[in-house]
């Protein structure tokens, strides 16, 4: 849900901890790392950010009980969150950066670049100053 990842996010953001996002949904997948100790790095809410009128109730989310997921994506998703999570914990290599997506049908990946919002709510600018 939303709003889960929202609140690890804004708890990942305000301890200054990495986070390893992935998300699978019938023959699509994303990853994403989200680094707070990276002035470059956006958080989860740059990516999505909260709808003004949103009242956290889901509605408008896919669930994978309606829409299906293809069982071996979740796992790919997680090997590759788990190697993420290695390299941050390890310092190996080099880190993620942005947005990857997965196509399970093509079997492709594609990379964006997803720069930080400076007026996000969570890590732009008045929320650093806040902290």
């Amino acid at each position: 849900r939303f709003a889960s990842r929202y609140a690890i996010n804004r708890a990942c953001v305000e301890v200054g901890r990495p986070l390893v996002s992935g998300a699978a949904i019938r023959f699509s997948g994303q990853l994403a790392v989200f680094d707070p100790r990276d002035p470059q790095s956006p958080c989860y809410a740059c990516l999505y950010p909260p709808a003004a009128d949103d009242d956290d109730d889901g509605d408008d989310e896919l669930r994978c009980a309606e829409n299906g997921v293809i069982g071996p994506l979740v796992g790919l998703i997680g090997c590759f969150q788990a190697l993420e999570a290695i390299k941050l914990l390890s310092g190996a290599g080099r880190p993620h950066r942005g947005l990857s997506t997965f196509d399970g049908l093509d079997g492709e990946w594609r990379r964006f670049n997803v720069p930080r919002d400076p007026d996000c709510p969570v890590c732009g600018v008045s929320a650093r100053a806040a902290r």
